[in-house]
C-alpha cells in the first residue's frame, strides 16, 4: 500500500467512528437537500426512497463539509466567482499535482536526509546556524505548498470525476481554500481560508466541550486539540512512529495564536488585520510549521513515491528550471 494511503485508510476509520457517535446523540434526523437550482435560495429535502436512501448514506460517509446536508451551517456555499468549467478543473488539478510533486523534489533535492525512508532532518548538522535556518526555512515553505497541493488535488481529482462521470453540478463542489497565503489573521486563516474539512468534528468534540468548561478560550483550544490529536494519528499511521510536539503542537500553537490575537482585540479594541496582520499570521504559521515540517521529515514522510520515479511531473519541471540556469 503506498504510504500516503494509509493515514488516509487510518484517518477515514477514526472519523467515520466520530460522525457516528455524533450522529448516535443528533437532536433532530439528518436530511439531505436537492441541488440547487439557479435564483433558489431555501433548499428542498430530498425526497425518500429505497435507492435515495442507500445512495445518501453513502455520501454522508464521505461528505466531509456537509455539502447539501442539513447538518452543515451553510448546505451550499455562495461562490464569490463563477465556478471552473471542466477543461479549467482538469488543467488546474494537473497544475496542482505538479507542483504537489516538485515541492517534495526540491526538499529530497536541497536536504537529501529527508528522502530516506527512515527519515531525516531538513537542519543539515554540516551547516552553520545561518545557513542551516534558511535552508529548513525553505523546506518548511515546500512541505507547506507541499501540504497545501496535496489536499487541493485529493479534492480535485474526485471533483473531476463526479462532474464528468457523474454529471454532478459544480455546486457539489466548490472549492477548498480561499487564498490561505492572503490572511491576515490566524482566525481568518484557520476559521475561513484553510480547508475546512473537519470543521465540524472540531466543533463537536473540541470547541463545544471546551467552550462550555472554560468559555472562548477553551473553545478554541478544545478545536485545535482535535485537530492535534488527529494530526499525531496521522503521521503515526506513516507507519515509521510519531511526536506530538512537532505533529500536534503545531495546532496547539495555532490555537494560542487565535487566543492571543482574541486578548490584542479585546485590551486594544482593534482587529488583527492588514500588512501587520499578514505579517504576524506568516512569522507564527512558518516558525512553527518549519518545527512540524522536520517532524514530518524525520519520520519518512517526504520519503514517499506518489508518482513512479520516471513519470514525476514537478521533477521534470524542476530539473529544466536547473538546466536552464546552467546555460
Amino acid at each position: 500500500m503506498n504510504i500516503l494511503l494509509k493515514p488516509r485508510v487510518q484517518g477515514s476509520v477514526i472519523t467515520t467512528t466520530l460522525k457516528a457517535i455524533e450522529w448516535t446523540f443528533a437532536k433532530q434526523p439528518l436530511r439531505k437537500y436537492e441541488s440547487l437550482k439557479h435564483h433558489q435560495d431555501t433548499p428542498i429535502e430530498r425526497r425518500l426512497s429505497v435507492p435515495t436512501v442507500f445512495l445518501d448514506a453513502l455520501d454522508l460517509l464521505g461528505n466531509q463539509r456537509g455539502i447539501g446536508w442539513s447538518w452543515s451551517k451553510d448546505p451550499f456555499p455562495r461562490e464569490s466567482t463563477a465556478p471552473p468549467s471542466i477543461a479549467l478543473l482538469l488543467a488546474k488539478t494537473l497544475f496542482k499535482l505538479t507542483l504537489f510533486d516538485a515541492s517534495q523534489y526540491l526538499i529530497q533535492c536541497v536536504a537529501p536526509a529527508a528522502n530516506n525512508p527512515k527519515g531525516g532532518s531538513i537542519f543539515d548538522p554540516s551547516l552553520t546556524l545561518v545557513p542551516r535556518t534558511a535552508l529548513a526555512a525553505f523546506c518548511g515553505t515546500c512541505g507547506g505548498l507541499w501540504a497545501y497541493t496535496l489536499v487541493e488535488s485529493l479534492s480535485n481529482v474526485p471533483a473531476s470525476i463526479g462532474r464528468i462521470l457523474f454529471r454532478q453540478p459544480a455546486s457539489m463542489w466548490p472549492r477548498l481554500f480561499h487564498r490561505p497565503w492572503m490572511s491576515t489573521s490566524l482566525q481568518e486563516a484557520w476559521n475561513f481560508r484553510w480547508h475546512q474539512l473537519y470543521r465540524q468534528l472540531f466543533i463537536v468534540f473540541g470547541a463545544r466541550p471546551g467552550g462550555t468548561l472554560f468559555g472562548k478560550p477553551g473553545s478554541v483550544m478544545g478545536a485545535f486539540a482535535v485537530s492535534a490529536i488527529l494530526h499525531h494519528i496521522g503521521m503515526w499511521g506513516m507507519g515509521n512512529g510519531s511526536e506530538f510536539v512537532t505533529a500536534g503542537g503545531f495546532f496547539l500553537l495555532m490555537g494560542i495564536g487565535v487566543v492571543l490575537e482574541g486578548v490584542f482585540s479585546r485590551v486594544t479594541g482593534l482587529r488583527v488585520r492588514g500588512w501587520i496582520g499578514w505579517s504576524w499570521t506568516m512569522l507564527w504559521v512558518a516558525l512553527w510549521g518549519t518545527l512540524m515540517i522536520d517532524g514530518w521529515a524525520r519520520h519518512g514522510v517526504f520519503a514517499t513515491e506518489f508518482f513512479p520515479f520516471e513519470f514525476r511531473p514537478g521533477k521534470v519541471v524542476v530539473d529544466a528550471i536547473i538546466a536552464l540556469t546552467k546555460k
